[in-house]
């Protein structure tokens, strides 16, 4: 008896989920970042797994994997789907990696059905969503949608190199960068599918749910600068003491945050100068990730944050400077894209949910170029970007025969951007619906 295709596929994706959790620039964890070896070792072992399910591939300048599925009969606009597979340090192996094998895995079962697609579908595994190296998201994803921001190729790393440095160190003339024609077009649709990285599913005892929207973000690094001194013989009045001020505007963040339910902050990194037991502090560096359901709600967090830290300065005699890194404004996913994912999910489980993801996605930049709509998997406790990150494989069975009802789907009946764009937009909302 022969085994069912579908059992095949499912078999290797597993199987794939693992190899790559072992492609890790430490011994210890998983950790694997933008434009480093483990990386190119990544995107080349992605690109076979591309070519065995019939797509035409090629790894960009950038890191991005990128596979067409080859037809004759095939239109514009186009459908892309996929994720990432950077991670953070000390990684889970699920996080981006798993929404981007799964639709490998969903177009090999398709070609295998004997599917012919009616629009151009391009498979993307992103080089950057988590921006570990350059602190700046999205790299991968905004080049494809020709909207990379050139300012980026000026930012250092720990190492004190450039990202263009980098870039032309691996001869990808970044003189090309946003020249077009861009892979990802405003008539598009993008679709991602990912784990969920929070309990909602979880708690509603559901493997699969709608994302109706993507939360605003920004990155801050606060540079603050005192006056080192002799722990010993300075005198608390002449004291300017960097990591004292850093330690309570950490408290402000919080405070500030713990009372906005709605809104995200965290203080992730600190860099202390010169971190000496006997030594007064004279700089420290420290960032700040801030979210918001709307932009509207971070833009005024942001405003109250920064005067009580430049308050915090003045009192205490510091100097501050504040650099906003990035700045991602809240989206919401297409109406049609996600009734089109509802329904495919409602043949595999018997309840629908849709929520706000407070995690940002490769989504959130796509969104700003063409329609865009993500699919959420459980995740066990709701755990991410930690090494015991989870997601049970009945769950990933569902996700996989769901996700090729969504393909099909959407490239059957590929929404009128037109429709879409006259229909009345809901606002974006934290809640969960069951």
């Amino acid at each position: 008896m022969r085994p069912d295709p579908r059992d095949v596929v499912f078999q290797k994706l597993l199987e794939r989920i693992e190899i790559l959790g072992t492609i890790s620039s430490s011994d210890h964890c998983l950790t694997r970042i933008f434009l480093s070896r483990e990386m190119d070792t990544a995107s080349r072992l992605i690109q076979s797994w591309m070519n065995s399910a019939g797509l035409i591939t090629q790894v960009d300048g950038m890191q991005n994997v990128v596979g067409s599925w080859p037809s004759e009969n095939a239109q514009s606009p186009s459908l892309h789907i996929g994720s990432h597979y950077d991670t953070v340090i000390n990684a889970g192996k699920y996080d981006g990696t798993l929404g981007l094998l799964l639709s490998i895995a969903a177009v090999e079962l398709l070609q295998q059905e004997g599917y012919q697609p009616r629009h151009f579908i391009n498979v993307l595994g992103f080089c950057d969503e988590e921006g570990i190296r350059f602190s700046s998201t999205f790299l991968g994803s905004s080049y494809l949608c020709g909207a990379f921001d050139l300012g980026m190729l000026h930012r250092k790393d720990r190492d004190g190199i450039t990202m263009g440095a980098a870039l032309e160190a691996r001869g990808f003339d970044t003189s090309s960068i946003n020249r077009p024609p861009a892979l990802i077009q405003e008539d598009d649709i993008f679709l991602e599918t990912h784990i969920e990285q929070g309990p909602i599913l979880e708690s509603l005892d559901l493997p699969l749910g709608v994302v109706d929207g993507i939360a605003a973000q920004m990155r801050i690094k606060i540079s603050l600068t005192g006056k080192s001194g002799h722990a010993g013989t300075t005198p608390f009045p002449m004291r300017k003491d960097a990591l004292v001020a850093a330690s309570e505007m950490i408290l402000a963040v919080e405070t500030l945050f713990a009372q906005n339910p709605n809104a995200r902050a965290t203080v992730g990194y600190l860099n202390n100068q010169p971190n000496a037991i006997n030594a007064i502090s004279g700089e420290v560096d420290f960032t700040i990730d801030l979210r918001h359901p709307v932009t509207a709600g971070l833009n005024a967090l942001f405003e109250k944050l920064e005067s009580d830290l430049r308050r915090i300065a003045r009192n205490r005699s510091i100097e501050m400077e504040i650099d906003v890194m990035q700045r991602t404004e809240s989206i919401e996913c297409d109406r049609d894209v996600q009734k089109a994912i509802s329904k495919c999910i409602s043949r595999h489980q018997k309840r629908l949910t849709s929520f706000t993801s407070g995690a940002g996605h490769d989504t959130l930049k796509i969104a700003q170029t063409c329609r865009a709509g993500m699919m959420f998997v459980r995740c066990r406790d709701g755990l991410s970007h930690h090494p015991d990150e989870y997601t049970d494989p009945s769950d990933i069975r569902s996700a996989l025969d769901a996700w090729v009802d969504v393909i099909r789907e959407i490239d059957q009946n590929f929404p009128s951007k037109k429709a879409a764009s006259s229909m009345e937009q809901k606002p974006v909302t934290q809640s969960s619906r069951s």
